[in-house]
Parts: structure tokens; C-alpha cells; sequence
């Protein structure tokens, strides 16, 4: 089903694609538009520009418009690459901790995972009777602290 779909989706985005190169064979307007896009936006691989040119809104006064704000919304894409997701974890970590055990390897190792989310809680209830929580720094030293106890690497 899944390879079923993977082609289905393959053979719109070729189609696309043709229909497109046909426009923009047809009219000087796209063909300059597409070169003007191709300045623009050169982190865009010129097939799905020339894809955008076969467009739902096709024949409307804004075409020229959507497939412009598409393009520059790709190039955007393109630059700023998503962030890796980090997890609650992270913000603890110090260099030395991330050396024994990634975030995500803790996660995974339930057992230690459990006994680490002990620790944070004891830590916690320590500064629950103050008015201000305690400083991350303090939270750092202990985890890794206990890393070194608890990974033998």
C-alpha cells in the first residue's frame, strides 16, 4: 500500500511538473518569471520551481503572485533548516555528561531513566519551601555526577 502510494505521489509530482514546463513554454511572462525565481532563489532546485508554474489558482490574476510567495517560502525552507528537536533533558546536560550518555540514550534505558527522574524530584523538594527554584547549575553538577556512577564507559 505504502510503495502504492509512494508512486501515486511520484507520477502527480512528474505531471506537475510537465504541465508546468508546458506553461511556462507558452508564455514569455513565466519564462522571465522563471528565470527572475531562479535568481531569487537559488537553494530551490529549478524542478520544483517550474512545478509551482502548474498551480490550482492558474488563469486568475494572482498566479504570478502565489508561485512567487511559494518560491521565496522554499528558498526560506531551504536556508533555515529545521532546529533539532531537544528533549526536557538537554538543558541539563553538561559537556562531560554528554559524553557518556546522550538525552535520548537516558530516555531509552528505563531503569536509569527512572532513577534520574528520582534524583530531579529529591533535588526539587530540597527548594520547594524557597521562593526561587534552584539554580540550573546545581542540576547540572548532580546529573553528571550521577552519570559517572551510574555508566561505566
Amino acid at each position: 500500500m505504502v510503495v502504492q502510494d509512494e508512486k501515486d505521489i511520484e507520477k502527480i509530482l512528474e505531471n506537475k511538473y510537465k504541465e508546468g514546463l508546458k506553461i511556462i513554454k507558452m508564455s514569455k511572462t513565466s519564462k522571465e518569471l522563471l528565470e527572475e525565481l531562479k535568481e531569487e532563489c537559488p537553494h530551490v532546485p529549478e524542478k520544483e520551481l517550474v512545478s509551482l508554474f502548474k498551480s490550482v489558482a492558474a488563469g486568475t490574476k494572482m498566479v504570478d503572485s502565489a508561485i512567487i510567495a511559494a518560491a521565496h517560502n522554499m528558498e526560506y525552507n531551504a536556508i533555515h533548516k529545521k532546529k533539532k528537536k531537544k528533549t526536557w533533558l538537554d538543558d541539563f546536560m553538561t559537556e562531560t555528561s554528554l559524553k557518556m550518555m546522550k538525552p535520548r540514550e537516558i530516555m531509552r534505558n528505563k531503569q536509569l531513566y527512572h532513577e534520574l527522574i528520582d534524583l530531579i524530584s529529591h533535588l526539587e523538594e530540597k527548594y520547594d519551601s524557597q521562593d526561587k527554584p534552584p539554580d540550573v547549575a546545581i542540576f547540572r553538577r548532580r546529573i553528571t555526577t550521577f552519570l559517572k556512577e551510574k555508566v561505566k564507559k
